[in-house]
């Protein structure tokens, strides 16, 4: 009995490094994606795992989630490389995050409770103490913002609709990445994320709604001529994205 136990502990713990080793290749290369690597960089298992340290198996179940995520392609006998930036795949992103992030504020702003308005106005402090001019800060920055909407996604109560708009997120975080790297200055978007909080502060639903499909809109307009045919190719603005943060 005592054996049985012990063979039964002994796997869910080398379950969990299995799984603390993947998500940590994930994590390093979802940052590399964000970051660094150009669309249309390989990725090919032996080479990241040789990198990375590991076995091929963390790598292509990370890779596998990337896929997911919209941030790896896959094509049959050529392997996996970084997506491309696209002007419809932002389209469909933001047409996406519209829907939901809208439908979010307006049910959770009259929702929040006095701790959680505070959070959000520490956060929103936050945001105008950054140096918006400075791109270091940058990650900064978008935790900060995300944070401050995701108190207000989460009182709306359905966690489902959370689970989704965080899954587009991720998908669209390459090209906000790009815009704020290629000019958009961060002090614009502060202003829209000043009006999206004071929305909630006065748990006005409808203003919350609005100024959430407002602001991510206007992230649209800015990032669309960057995707345009007469710009700089995706490998191009990919280079200028990996001095961000």
């Amino acid at each position: 009995m005592t054996q049985d136990s012990s063979a039964g502990t002994g796997r869910h713990t080398a379950q969990l490094a299995v799984s603390s080793v993947t998500d940590a290749v994930y994590t390093r290369l979802r940052r590399l994606i964000l970051r660094q690597l150009p669309p249309g960089t390989p990725l090919r298992l032996n080479d990241l795992a040789a990198q990375l340290g590991v076995s091929t198996t963390p790598v292509r179940v990370a890779v596998e989630r990337l896929r997911a995520e919209g941030l790896v392609v896959h094509q049959r006998g050529k392997g996996s490389t970084v997506a491309p930036l696209s002007l419809d795949d932002l389209h469909d992103i933001y047409a996406v995050r519209v829907g939901l992030e809208s439908v979010a504020a307006g049910r959770g702003a009259p929702r929040l409770s006095d701790g959680e308005i505070e959070r959000m106005r520490s956060l929103i402090h936050k945001l105008g103490s950054l140096d918006h001019d400075d791109l270091r800060v940058l990650p900064q920055y978008l935790d900060a913002e995300w944070s401050m909407h995701e108190i207000c996604y989460e009182a709306a109560g359905h966690p489902r609709l959370l689970q989704e708009i965080r899954s587009h997120r991720r998908q669209a975080e390459r090209y906000f990445r790009l815009a704020l790297a290629q000019g958009m200055n961060a002090h614009d978007d502060f202003q829209h994320q000043t009006a999206f909080f004071e929305a909630c502060a006065h748990r006005d639903g409808p203003a919350a709604e609005r100024m959430a499909k407002d602001l991510l809109e206007w992230t649209v307009e800015r990032v669309a001529p960057l995707l345009a045919p007469e710009s700089p190719s995706n490998g191009a603005t990919a280079t200028a994205r990996g001095t961000v943060g």
